[in-house]
């Protein structure tokens, strides 16, 4: 191993304690940005970054345009950067980079700031890059991640962006005191309900490893919030196990995708409460005719019959902040199976790519 004092397991059972810290200090991060901001007027706010970091974006957007009333949406940094052409001087843009050294996004953030938006820049790393062109600095309270795929930076992203909302929509006067500690309070909850749903999660994991290993080609299959769930799910399967993972919106898997599932694809589904719901015992139903590697996230659902396959465990399940919790099952896999794999997780398969490539 690359780093034989720690592994990514680790870093996941340090989720519970650093989502808990960030709750607990979001007016000593937002309060201040906050407070200046609810004197601007502003009615877009753009979340931009890379991977993980677009991922949290996208899964935050809709709790932070509830709460504060402001159209909200996530981009990629290289299509803010040669698509957006035309925004309003009133948008705030965030822009995230937990190692904060991402090139596409420092250029986002450049071309945000040139073009007269408000700009936050949000990183880990006190000497980011992005802050070069940030109005405004916020720094998340992880700590690094020496892994390739990051587990804990991604729930401190999260955490941030949510706590971004409840603080900025009460600086609005747009979330009362009542709705601002009942979001907090769900927060704590969700936090403190981690150890069970990663010791059922690992348990789960070590069920189904057998078979997992196996698997050259993985499709998750998620909706609503938790699409960028099956995003982010996608993601850590593929920088730590390295072959063929692939995540849908379970409609769109519908058309045309189902064509591509074989007898040897393994299929994923997150399937917390939602409009869609009931969509996973119709689709499980049809493509078991294809292939028996099915696994189902749930907590209850109405219909379906959890096989042994299944990770079926006690989600607090907010409708905004269960995506706090559908992504743990897929970080362990990709935490426990890369060594079984022959691989290191910690490693990247080309350690000068960035360089080469000029990325980072």
């Amino acid at each position: 191993m690359a780093n034989d004092t720690i592994t990514m397991y680790d870093y996941i059972l340090e989720e519970k304690n650093v989502l808990a810290d960030s709750i607990e200090k979001v007016r000593e991060i937002w309060a201040e940005v906050a407070e200046i901001l609810s004197s601007r007027t502003i009615d877009e706010i753009i979340i931009c970054g890379s991977g993980t970091s677009y991922h949290a974006g996208f899964s935050t957007r809709t709790f932070i345009e509830e709460v504060t009333g402001i159209r909200t949406r996530a981009e990629y940094p290289s299509i803010f950067v040669d698509q957006q052409k035309i925004y309003s001087k009133n948008t705030l843009f965030l822009g995230v980079s937990q190692g904060g050294n991402s090139i596409s996004t420092m250029q986002a953030v450049k071309k945000a700031k040139e073009g007269g938006l408000i700009t936050v820049g949000i990183s880990e790393n006190t000497e980011a890059r992005i802050f070069e062109f940030s109005d405004y600095k916020v720094l998340m309270n992880c700590g690094s991640e020496l892994s390739v795929a990051k587990t804990k930076g991604y729930i401190v992203s999260l955490a941030i962006l949510f706590l971004f909302g409840m603080e900025y929509a009460r600086a609005l006067g747009k979330l009362d005191a009542s709705g601002y500690h009942s979001y907090k309070e769900d927060l704590r909850e969700t936090a403190a309900n981690y150890d069970q749903i990663i010791k059922r999660g690992t348990e789960w994991v070590q069920c189904i490893s057998a078979e997992l290993l196996k698997a050259r080609r993985i499709v998750v299959l998620g909706y609503e919030n938790n699409y960028a769930t099956t995003l982010e799910g996608a993601l850590k399967l593929l920088e730590c196990m390295r072959f063929g993972v692939y995540g849908y919106e379970i409609e769109e898997f519908c058309h045309g995708i189902y064509n591509s599932i074989n007898d040897k694809t393994h299929l994923i589904y997150i399937a917390p409460p939602g409009n869609r719901q009931e969509r996973i015992p119709v689709i499980c139903n049809l493509t078991q005719q294809t292939t028996a590697h099915q696994y189902v996230i749930f907590n209850e659902m109405e219909g379906y019959h959890a096989s042994e396959k299944d990770c079926q465990i006690q989600f607090v399940d907010h409708k905004y902040f269960n995506v706090l919790e559908y992504i743990i099952p897929i970080q362990i896999i990709a935490s426990k199976l890369p060594y079984k794999l022959g691989i290191d997780p910690f490693l990247a398969s080309d350690t000068k790519f960035h360089q080469k490539a000029g990325s980072k």
